[in-house]
């Protein structure tokens, strides 16, 4: 069943009740990501049963190509753009969420960063920075984004994605091929430093010792049309993605 089309200058979007997309028509492949993949990062790992366990809660539509003739230039500067699709429900007390993960370094220091662009509804990203293996975190960002916002992840920082918009989230991000996520530290650590709850609450997660204070932020990246097209009409300008020395201090500092 067709639940919304979404317009954007890259193309049509056709989201489905089942958490489907069609771009321009054409369905798109995904992978889900189920209730008990999450049961390692959730604030009530219970709530997780053998009945709710094969819940969809998110599909992600990973290395997605609006015109066969632009497959070129994304192979050619190491560039991946993915759409996701998630679910709004409550997990326990969590508004659905995204498992959380981290990035290796691109070079010595700056891991490699990402960039987000909410197409449909709204989302809180929560980002934090480790230091090393202790489990400490020197910071943690809260951004909130709504249709068309665009954030970055910048290099050195993790991230949860929160679905706050009581309807489905639909976001793209444009990622380096060059690398893996690394889901390990939010599993070991059961989830972020924090858990955002249905009441906008932020909790601490005592797996973590002594968080940081969270910090508010309303930065957001600047786009022209979106993030797909603008790429596509100049992918130099995104050579940040794999060089992470090209971000504006702003980034690197943590926004």
């Amino acid at each position: 069943m067709l639940l919304q089309v979404i317009n954007y200058p890259f193309g049509k979007l056709e989201l489905g009740a089942d958490l489907s997309l069609r771009l321009n028509g054409t369905p798109l492949k995904g992978e889900p990501r189920l209730l008990r993949d999450l049961k390692p990062v959730l604030r009530n790992p219970g709530f997780v049963t053998d009945k709710n366990s094969g819940k969809v809660l998110y599909m992600m539509y990973r290395s997605v190509v609006v015109d066969p003739m632009h497959t070129e230039i994304f192979r050619m500067h190491s560039v991946r753009f993915d759409l996701t699709v998630m679910d709004y429900c409550l997990l326990d007390r969590e508004p659905n969420k995204t498992l959380g993960h981290v990035h290796p370094e691109a070079m010595p220091g700056l891991s490699y960063p990402e960039l987000y662009q909410v197409l449909h509804g709204r989302a809180i990203y929560l980002l934090q920075r480790l230091q090393g293996s202790s489990g400490r975190v020197s910071d943690f960002l809260v951004v909130e984004a709504g249709p068309g916002d665009a954030v970055l992840i910048p290099p050195n920082y993790g991230h949860v994605t929160v679905n706050v918009g009581g309807c489905p989230l639909v976001m793209a991000n444009l990622v380096s091929t060059r690398f893996s996520s690394n889901y390990g530290p939010y599993k070991e650590l059961r989830g972020a430093s924090y858990y955002l709850l249905e009441n906008g609450v932020l909790e601490p997660n005592p797996n973590y010792p002594a968080p940081p204070e969270p910090i508010r932020s309303d930065v957001k990246y600047p786009v022209s049309k979106d993030i797909y097209t603008d790429f596509i009409c100049c992918p130099k300008s995104y050579s940040f993605l794999n060089d992470p020395t090209r971000i504006g201090v702003r980034y690197c500092k943590g926004q």
